[in-house]
């Protein structure tokens, strides 16, 4: 008797560990509950909602309320904007739209002017590029890197959400990245 009360009681603590680690972990899979959302310096203005982003399995933070966009066959891509603070965001902006059709073409998405499917709207809410020092000594991790959010409506709803941060050799690089980790979540729809 005394073994198997041992035996209980080790079973339920165990269970209750997982428990609490499991709860733990799934709240820290909320955008508005991560260090990202802290970041005093990348701007949350251009999305309609930062609440419903959730860690995304390719881009960092994802929100698609319909699950898959896979239904939506062609898609067309506005110029990029940007609410980051200097001439590399601008620069980053200017290279957005071109990107994000290449990626999308690749995902399988007919890429149109206009009327598409889906429409996609993109935003660089930051941008940075070291300096020559930091290059040297940082190595990777002082690569230039740049923030990118999405917004993707079908009929005027919303019907994706995405913030990607990513680094790359260059600025234009480190957009392509992160675009190229968007297209890949939008096309699966996580």
């Amino acid at each position: 008797m005394v073994k198997l009360s041992r035996r209980l009681l080790l079973v339920l603590a165990a269970g209750f560990f997982l428990f609490a680690v499991s709860t733990a972990q799934a709240a820290d899979k909320k955008f508005i509950d991560s260090d990202d959302a802290k970041e005093k310096d990348d701007p949350q203005k251009f999305l309609p909602d930062y609440d419903n982003l959730v860690k995304g399995k390719d881009a960092d933070w994802v929100y698609f309320p319909e699950g898959s966009l896979s239904k939506y066959k062609t898609a067309s891509v506005a110029d990029f904007d940007h609410n980051g603070h200097g001439s590399e965001s601008r620069e980053a902006a200017r290279e957005g739209k071109d990107y994000m059709e290449q990626w999308l073409e690749k995902q399988g998405f007919k890429v149109v002017k206009s009327g598409g499917d889906i429409q996609v709207e993109g935003n660089v809410f930051n941008a940075w590029e070291p300096s020559g020092a930091a290059r040297y000594w940082g190595g990777w991790a002082a690569n230039p890197g740049v923030g990118l959010e999405l917004l993707i409506k079908a009929k005027g709803k919303v019907v994706g959400e995405l913030r990607q941060k990513a680094k790359g050799s260059t600025i234009r690089d480190a957009v392509e990245n992160g675009l190229e980790d968007c297209a890949k979540s939008i096309a699966a729809g996580k």
